[in-house]
């Protein structure tokens, strides 16, 4: 018998309908063919910085080969956003309805205080802040000729490329190939380069875990065993890349969006199976990891494998990042209203590991308190759609969100990473109304043959 089939909250949005005119019937066939196009390169160019990749390049920004692709990668999607937003009215109901107007609003925030950044940040600050705005725009037009279920194919796509490339330049070694960290004065630990800094090649492992699992929660077919094969490659080549870059943020992020996605299955008998079992796992683990102690306290084993030095304040200063914030709070004090701009943290939060390593302090920092409030809403709405909708894979999202955000900076990077693209996704998909856990399951279901099927 078959397995039911999850529901996807994907849109009760005012669907495109089809138009007499043929010209304007070609011009939408054109936006349906670019957004997934732009959509794929922006998930997999967007992180790529090999200067980034090493300790050396990780404080500044300059027009590289990279910065040039991917700067001209955002002024095609800046075209197709203008062109949304001038030919399609649906476009700007979307981004007028909630949560699309804080968005907006953020995007706006963005470009004001831009005009006041921290002075050697200033040009980069102001077109991470248009950046920024653009692409709000572009996921909007996207949602608009594509289902939400189709551009999350489309992420996993560029976030698969990515990796892919990222192992070929790993094994193929050279420059970029490892990140060497220093911890201390006299250790070394060498960590997964090649493409990106090692967090954020574990960001995409968790990512493309996260997206890989929940479509396949929420699809309307039997697997096949190509789907069965796909699947396997992707969850080993993003546990693989979570492995080497050595970031327990991700993987601490990827187990809660899993746990959230899955969630719903944990109460049924196939559910508490898979949970003993993982109990089970957790018992065995500690026990080999007792046997090979030699005489040592198991608390000291887990402490030298969950840390990079084997100091339990690694662990207890969350890996140095009480201190980051600590200095980070410092510069926001400095400049509540209007921030210090948009990737400015390389600059001033040079001894403190380039970043704020959290997502409102990231906002505060960038923009000054009005950012704090925007993102503070969307994370509190994220969190309570998170509760009353069916979508697995937005409870997956929403779990990432808050856990990572946490840690890291997560969203509103110069160049949007997947994490933001995700989360623009979920966001302005919702700013239409969307399946709640109360409604009907035929209700839902036959909204989600319709979906599917467009």
């Amino acid at each position: 018998m078959e397995e039911p089939v999850d529901q996807d909250f994907d849109e009760h949005s005012e669907q495109p309908t089809p138009s007499p005119n043929s010209d304007r019937g070609a011009l939408e066939g054109l936006f349906a063919l670019v957004c997934p196009l732009l959509l794929i390169l922006a998930v997999a160019l967007n992180p790529l910085d090999q200067s980034d990749s090493t300790p050396a390049g990780s404080a500044g920004a300059g027009l590289t080969m990279e910065v040039a692709l991917k700067l001209l990668l955002s002024g095609a999607v800046g075209s197709v956003a203008l062109l949304g937003w001038i030919l399609c009215p649906a476009v700007r109901q979307r981004l007028m309805k909630f949560p699309g107007w804080i968005l907006v609003a953020l995007g706006g925030v963005f470009v004001v205080t831009s005009t006041v950044a921290f002075g050697p940040a200033a040009t980069v600050s102001r077109a991470a802040a248009m950046i920024s705005c653009v692409y709000i725009v572009f996921i909007a037009v996207t949602l608009q000729f594509l289902t939400l279920r189709q551009t999350l194919q489309c992420v996993l796509i560029g976030l698969v490329l990515h990796l892919i490339a990222a192992w070929c330049l790993y094994l193929g070694g050279g420059e970029t190939a490892v990140y060497q960290e220093e911890l201390g004065q006299s250790l070394i630990i060498e960590r997964m380069g090649s493409t990106a800094h090692p967090n954020s090649l574990g960001r995409i492992g968790a990512l493309a875990i996260l997206v890989c699992l929940g479509l396949w929660r929420t699809r309307n077919r039997p697997l096949t065993p190509i789907l069965i094969a796909t699947m396997g490659f992707v969850f080993v080549i993003s546990a693989a890349t979570m492995f080497e870059s050595m970031s327990r943020t991700a993987v601490v992020s990827c187990a809660a969006s899993v746990l959230a996605v899955m969630i719903d299955r944990l109460a049924n008998r196939r559910g508490l199976a898979m949970g003993l079992c993982v109990v089970m796992g957790i018992c065995l683990l500690m026990l080999a990891v007792g046997l090979l102690s030699e005489g040592s306290d198991v608390g000291s084993r887990a402490v030298a494998v969950g840390t990079k030095t084997g100091d339990v304040n690694e662990l207890t200063s969350a890996t140095g990042r009480t201190e980051i914030w600590a200095e980070a709070v410092r510069f926001i004090a400095q400049r509540p209203l209007t921030g210090w701009g948009l990737n400015s943290a390389p600059l001033l939060l040079e001894d403190f590991s380039h970043h704020t390593h959290n997502l409102l302090l990231h906002a505060l920092f960038s923009a000054g308190i009005f950012a704090g409030i925007c993102v503070s809403v969307l994370v509190a709405w994220t969190v309570y759609q998170a509760f009353t909708v069916v979508d697995p894979l937005f409870r997956g999202i929403a779990a990432y969100i808050c856990v990572s955000g946490l840690f890291e900076d997560t969203a509103f990077e110069t160049f949007p990473f997947a994490s933001t693209l995700l989360w623009l996704l979920v966001l302005l998909a919702a700013s239409v109304e969307v399946p709640r856990s109360n409604e009907s399951d035929n209700v839902l279901s036959d909204q989600l043959a319709s979906d599917l099927t467009r």
